[in-house]
């Protein structure tokens, strides 16, 4: 079942923006507009009124948001029944994480997790957020560890794990690390330096744009690339700059890293379907990531 275009208006309607919807999304905003187009064709109603700079529900439009989201309460509550009977006959847990937001996994979630369940087989996946998304939403996967900007959202339960920055990362003899060591970082400076960045559908990438966006700096690109630990050898080789989570800076490594102003900040989250009914196993997963995490970030 394709549940893309319910979601779609969903968050239309909660963010009442297109552009902040795109961004939640993970789509370009052309696209999402071209699609509640499309939809109000077939409707012949117009689902969005545009008042004050924000895009309210019409009538028409309030009918079809309770109407999706009570079309994907019973998708939701199906594709948990069927996950359960998936999970009973094979004991496994499908994860979803990005190696880059969980350095501690071999080290220390998964012999943890071993000892409770020596039986239960934890299948890990490598993605970034639309991967998790897709898998999550899809009924492939029971839980996902990703970025968020916001700890919460409209399908997914999510629970905050870490608060993490993106950091500058160029190498540790580069001559502007001192200066930018004693009065902070200054993007002028870099307008000819090449940026090793993130692939284009990634969180991480929408970070690295409101950076530049913030800074006015339109960035010379070396490469795009998924592989962080890649992205910083190619800095410590001196091939470019990068943007870098600060758990994975490691002190041996050749490099200087600063904090960016405003700061580029973002939620870690544990992320499971809304109104799934975890087992156990699940829960005592959880547990240990939290554990792991000194219990997880407390948002008011």
């Amino acid at each position: 079942m394709n549940t893309q275009l319910l979601e779609y208006v969903i968050a239309i309607s909660e963010e009442r923006s297109l552009s902040r919807a795109a961004e939640r999304l993970l789509v370009t905003q052309p696209a999402l507009s071209q699609q509640v187009k499309k939809l109000e064709k077939e409707l012949d109603a117009k689902l969005f009124r545009r008042e004050k700079n924000e895009l309210l529900l019409t009538d028409a439009g309030k009918v079809y948001v309770n109407g999706a989201r009570s079309v994907m309460s019973i998708y939701q509550k199906a594709l948990e029944e069927i996950n359960s009977l998936k999970r009973e006959s094979r004991r496994q847990i499908t994860l979803i994480y990005n190696n880059a937001l969980l350095p501690d996994f071999a080290s220390a979630i998964l012999p943890s997790f071993k000892e409770l369940y020596p039986d239960v087989v934890l299948s890990t996946v490598n993605g970034n957020i639309s991967v998790a998304k897709d898998y999550l939403l899809g009924g492939m996967a029971d839980l996902a560890v990703m970025a968020s900007r916001e700890p919460s959202h409209s399908l997914l339960e999510f629970i905050p794990l870490k608060k993490e920055e993106l950091l500058l990362v160029m190498p540790a003899d580069e001559p502007l690390a001192r200066d930018f060591g004693e009065m902070g970082v200054n993007f002028s400076c870099m307008q000819d330096m090449p940026f090793i960045l993130n692939q284009a559908n990634s969180f991480f990438r929408t970070l690295e744009r409101e950076i530049f966006r913030n800074h006015s700096v339109s960035p010379k690109v070396l490469c795009e690339i998924s592989d962080l630990d890649a992205s910083l050898k190619m800095v410590e080789d001196h091939k470019g700059l990068a943007f870098i989570p600060r758990s994975m800076i490691r002190q041996e490594q050749r490099i200087c890293c600063f904090s960016m102003d405003p700061p580029a900040e973002f939620f870690v989250v544990i992320a499971y379907h809304k109104g799934n009914v975890l087992t156990k196993a699940v829960k005592d997963l959880i547990r240990v990531m939290l554990e792991v995490y000194d219990g997880g970030v407390s948002v008011g």
